[in-house]
């Protein structure tokens, strides 16, 4: 009898256990994939979409997929 109660609170623990490991697992999972997000922005010139991290962007906050429509943007208006 005591042999089963002793199983029983193994079971218990390793299942409590398992429990906090996959959690903690899947917290830091979705830390992971919120640092990976990135905007997008809109070329004022031709429409195109691209990351703002490689947008060329202007003064008056406006983004441009390169400094040629950039300077075109500024002849136009």
């Amino acid at each position: 009898m005591r042999i089963l109660i002793l199983l029983a609170i193994g079971l218990l623990l390793f299942l409590v256990f398992r429990n906090l490991w996959r959690q903690i697992k899947r917290e830091r999972e979705q830390k992971k994939m919120q640092g990976h997000t990135e905007s997008m922005v809109r070329c004022q010139q031709c429409g195109l979409h691209l990351l703002e991290k490689e947008a060329v962007k202007s003064s008056e906050r406006q983004f441009f997929c390169s400094t040629e429509h950039l300077e075109a943007f500024r002849q136009d208006h």
